[in-house]
């Protein structure tokens, strides 16, 4: 697990910081590249229901460590009456993990193009599609908000950001889009004032849990785990009250 852990996430987020951006491709064939990786499931009938994108940290959804959770996330979402859909910006690239060039504006080009994949599906109810994202995962939701040179903002109803990485969102968005941040008092590998400036004047709500690290819903981890990057570790008391605040804001 150490060696896992070290491999996926240390080099990802400190060697990140120097990785240029790389800009996702939308055309045809990474459409297709991406649409191949899709793993979307939905609630018994024909709709329309509401739907929710989800995206992965930065080892993705096939990491062992972690793809037991993301399970769990898109079985109790589809219990909440949600389509769910997997937006695998790594598995699109052939690459396993953030580190192997990667960029927040690649995943969040996949978002878009994820997003109106979804608003043209009969059983998705419009103006509906939201997005949950982790981590690494939950900057590339951010960045996804804004507006870049070749790329639109995403038309989103909602975003969900578990302890996001703000300091690889790369502009202030201006949507008056609703998103949810849920962070660790004591996250030092991707600290809540990171984002103090990209959340004045927009429509977010900050939960913050006392005791909680970075990855504190992550089920499979022990409760404190203490790595160069920073500490990580599961705390069951700040995953139950944070998934509350997600079943509150999806049902809003």
């Amino acid at each position: 697990m150490e060696n896992m852990i070290r491999s996926l996430l240390i080099t990802g987020f400190l060697f990140l910081v120097f990785t240029p951006v790389i800009q996702a491709s939308d055309n045809a064939d990474h459409r297709k590249l991406l649409a191949k990786h899709y793993r979307l499931e939905k609630p018994d009938g024909t709709g329309p229901f509401p739907a929710v994108m989800m995206v992965p940290g930065c080892s993705g959804f096939q990491s062992d460590l972690f793809k037991g959770h993301y399970d769990a996330i898109q079985r109790r979402l589809v219990e909440l009456g949600f389509v769910t859909l997997r937006v695998d910006y790594l598995a699109a690239r052939n690459a396993s993990s953030c580190t192997e060039g990667v960029s927040s504006e690649d995943a969040a080009g996949d978002i878009r193009i994820a997003a109106d994949y979804l608003t043209q599906q009969s059983f998705v109810k419009k103006g509906a599609v939201n997005v949950m994202g982790w981590s690494y995962g939950a900057s590339g939701a951010l960045q996804a908000l804004g507006r870049t040179w070749n790329r639109e903002p995403v038309k989103v109803d909602a975003v969900i950001v578990y302890y996001p990485h703000c300091n690889f969102v790369q502009q202030k968005w201006e949507s008056q889009i609703p998103v949810l941040v849920l962070s660790g008092v004591l996250d030092n590998v991707a600290p809540i004032r990171f984002c103090k400036g990209l959340f004045v004047d927009l429509p977010v709500t900050v939960r913050k849990y006392d005791g909680a690290h970075h990855c504190f819903d992550m089920v499979g981890l022990p409760a404190k785990a203490q790595y160069e990057f920073g500490t990580i570790g599961y705390n069951e008391t700040a995953a139950r009250a944070a998934w509350l605040e997600v079943s509150n804001f999806l049902r809003r």
